[in-house]
């Protein structure tokens, strides 16, 4: 695989643990999640894999940071994630992205990812269920990350 589009889930997943708070069972798979996250993004950084991102991903890993830490750390996230990936324009993805949503009825902020993933025959990497789903409901290759093992991850890397 050489080209994937990152969701802000995954991002986000791979630098948070999750809150002791939730339950046993879940707090185990969204600790797995955590880790797996974490792995995906080790092995893109050492990987020639080209990782692309709509620039509404920058906006959403600032509220979500912001919401689970602080402004200092949002800030520092975002424009690391701004500098670390191929950020794409709006401008390019809106009127795929309005057929998508249009299409299928899923979230304004899910059909730029999809539509970017489909423009760019990319691999969607995602921790939100209802992206994926959308996504292969359009064709997109996605992959559901609390839904593979390490060694999928690997394989799915590979690809």
């Amino acid at each position: 695989m050489d080209r994937v589009v990152l969701d802000t889930s995954v991002i986000v997943k791979s630098i948070f643990k999750p809150p002791k708070s939730l339950s046993g069972e879940t707090y185990k798979r969204e600790t797995e999640t955590h880790e797996k996250c974490r792995v995906i993004i080790k092995k893109l950084e050492e990987r020639d894999v080209d990782v692309y991102i709509p620039k509404v991903c920058v906006v959403e890993t600032a509220a979500v940071v912001k919401r689970l830490a602080d402004k200092n750390l949002a800030i520092k996230i975002s424009e690391g994630v701004l500098d670390s990936y191929e950020v794409v324009d709006e401008a390019i993805l809106f009127d795929p992205a309005w057929v998508i949503a249009r299409d299928t009825g899923c979230s304004g902020f899910d059909s730029y990812f999809i539509a970017l993933a489909k423009l760019k025959n990319a691999k969607l990497l995602t921790d939100d269920g209802r992206m994926h789903f959308h996504a292969k409901e359009v064709g997109v290759d996605s992959v559901l990350i609390r839904e593979i093992d390490f060694k999928g991850i690997e394989d799915n890397l590979e690809r």
